[in-house]
Order: structure tokens, then C-alpha cells, then sequence
């Protein structure tokens, strides 16, 4: 059968065009989604905050959509083409003849001998007889046609790709598996946590507080706390409704970290209020450097211990058995 060049290469544009249209908005999109997928948060060593952008051309992840948006053209380009094929082979056989009579015979055409032998190789009409199965399913023959070359190429490029993988990430170890990128990027998101933290006075918290022994710090600390808490703690810090808070014993812990904490929260249980909604984290820092500046102080008409002793347990372990001896005589006075 004979084919007229100008309608089908009229539908052939008409594909391209339309496929290319297609495929190049997708493109475009992905483009933009993966360059936003690239911006990350830096952090400078002064803790400053900014934005960095890789170029998106930099990264891998572009080429994989773009091989991607490729192959999904090419698969939909050989379908459109398919479709026309069988659309071709529905039309009945008077009207093919009736249609050939009227149109002058054309050579074949680029884009037809193309799919004929790299597509799709398949075989002309009047030469099925050639690969015909000797069975039959209710009279339906089997034709004995070549898988498709682009399929083979792209099961062929898998293989390849799958073996190229292997290679990289399990023999040589030349790149990072999916666990170790995971690792690296929580290790890097904690790393600029933690300088966020320090370059922010009131991101202070339990975790990263620091006692403080400057008179300016202290002065503050002291202040703050005759104006809030000398009524249940006394001027002195020596107890009153609360407890003495100049010796070793702690109901709710000792040292910075313990007292801010507990300065924070406060112990509703016990009538103490939680003081995070009235004082800043650098104000309560200043007031629980201050109540630790106050320690072994001896207050007059102070209130019996209450709690444990407590005992930094980062404190560096001294060797020195005099200082161990006159340590402990300090603790059990």
C-alpha cells in the first residue's frame, strides 16, 4: 500500500510539535522544582544565617529527569506512531484503494523508513506471511515480530546502569550509600543548630546554658531576683517558704543547667511559678549565675538543709587526696 506524503507528514508535524510542547513544559517545570530542591540554609562561623544556590546544572539530579523526560518523548512519540499504523490498518480496503487511485505515489517517506528500522522494525503488511506462527488461537494468527529496538535500548541502558551502580557505591565505594548522605545531612543540620544557638542570646536553653561570673551579669542577676524572689527565698538567699539556697543540698538539682531549668518550670507541685513567661532565657541565666555565686555563703538565720547533696558529675575527678579529704569534710558539715 502506498502512502500520500503530504497528510502524513502533516500529522507527523503536528506530533512533534505537540510532543515537544509537552515535553519541554515538563522540562521547564522540573528544572524549576529541582533548583528549588537545591537552595539550602548555610550558617557562616559568625553565625550568621543565609541562603546559598547551587547551580542547577551542577547537580545530578537534573540530568536524571532530563534522560527521563527523553526516554518518556521517545516512548510517546513511538506510540503516536503506533496509533497511526493501526488507525491506518482500520480503514477498510475500498476506501484504501479508492484513496491510492486518487493519490499520486510518493517514495517513503524519513520519518516512515525511520520507524520501520529503528523504532519499531516492523514488517510491511504484504511480508506478515513470512514471520507467521504455524498455530492458531480461534482462527487468530501470531505474528513472529522483533521486540521493539527502543525497548531493547532501554532494558540494554538499565543493565548497564544497574552494573555502572553496583560499581560506584558497593565495590568501590567511591560514593556515599543512601544511610551514610542521611547521616552527613543530620550531622550538618545539628552542626548549624548548635551555632545558630550560640549566636542567639535568647536561644538559650538547659541544654546549652552557661553559668556566668561577670559583676554586669551578676549585678543584673541580683536585682532580678530581690525584686521577685526574696519573699519565699529571703534577702540572703537563706530560705524562707522555699528553701536555702546557698548550701549543698538541692531538692531539684544543682549547678546552671538544673537551675535554670528550674527557674523555667518552676514547681507548681510546691507553689513555685514558672518564670519563663515573665523573664527572658538571659534573664533567668543571670539570676541562676547569681544564686550559684551565693554558694557557701552562710547567711545568718539560714534554713536547714533540704534535698541531696549534689554533685557535678562533670566536674574533673581530683586525685589529690588532701583536697578529697577537705572536700569531703566540706560536704558532710
Amino acid at each position: 500500500m502506498t502512502k500520500s506524503q503530504t497528510p502524513n507528514s502533516n500529522i507527523m508535524k503536528k506530533n512533534i510539535i505537540s510532543i515537544g510542547f509537552i515535553a519541554g513544559m515538563l522540562f521547564m517545570s522540573t528544572a524549576v522544582n529541582a533548583q528549588a530542591v537545591t537552595d539550602s540554609v548555610s550558617v557562616a562561623a559568625n553565625g550568621t544565617i543565609f541562603k546559598s544556590v547551587d547551580p542547577i546544572f551542577y547537580q545530578p539530579t537534573f540530568y536524571y529527569i532530563a534522560v527521563f523526560l527523553i526516554i518518556l518523548l521517545i516512548a510517546i512519540f513511538v506510540m503516536a506512531r503506533t496509533l497511526l499504523v493501526i488507525a491506518r490498518g482500520m480503514v477498510p480496503q475500498k476506501v484504501q484503494v479508492k484513496t491510492e487511485a486518487v493519490k499520486p505515489v510518493q517514495t517513503e517517506s524519513f520519518w516512515s523508513r525511520f520507524d520501520r528500522t529503528v523504532l519499531t522494525q516492523a514488517v510491511p503488511v504484504e511480508k506478515e506471511v513470512d514471520i507467521m506462527l504455524n498455530h492458531s488461537y480461534d482462527g487468530i494468527r501470531e505474528l513472529d515480530n522483533n521486540l521493539p529496538p527502543w525497548w531493547k535500548w532501554g532494558f540494554y541502558f538499565t543493565i548497564a546502569w544497574g552494573l555502572i551502580y553496583l560499581v560506584h557505591f558497593h565495590v568501590l565505594k567511591t560514593g556515599d550509600s543512601q544511610e551514610q548522605e542521611y547521616i552527613a545531612s543530620v550531622k550538618a543540620a545539628d552542626e548549624a543548630q548548635k551555632i545558630r544557638m550560640e549566636s542567639m542570646a535568647d536561644m538559650i536553653t538547659p541544654e546549652n546554658v552557661k553559668q556566668l561570673a561577670d559583676a554586669s551579669t551578676l549585678s543584673d542577676g541580683k536585682d532580678i531576683f530581690n525584686k521577685n524572689c526574696t519573699a519565699c527565698h529571703g534577702q540572703n538567699l537563706e530560705g524562707g517558704v522555699g528553701p536555702n539556697l546557698t548550701d549543698a543540698n538541692w531538692i531539684h538539682g544543682g549547678g546552671i543547667k538544673n537551675v535554670f531549668k528550674t527557674i523555667t518550670n518552676g514547681v507548681p507541685l510546691k507553689g513555685m511559678i514558672s518564670w519563663k513567661t515573665q523573664l527572658s532565657p538571659k534573664t533567668i541565666q543571670a539570676v541562676a549565675s547569681y544564686i550559684l555565686s551565693m554558694q557557701n555563703t552562710n547567711p545568718a538565720n539560714a534554713k536547714p538543709a533540704q534535698g541531696d547533696v549534689w554533685v557535678d558529675e562533670s566536674a574533673p575527678v581530683v586525685n589529690d587526696s588532701a583536697t578529697v579529704v577537705s572536700a569531703t569534710a566540706e560536704t558532710l558539715k
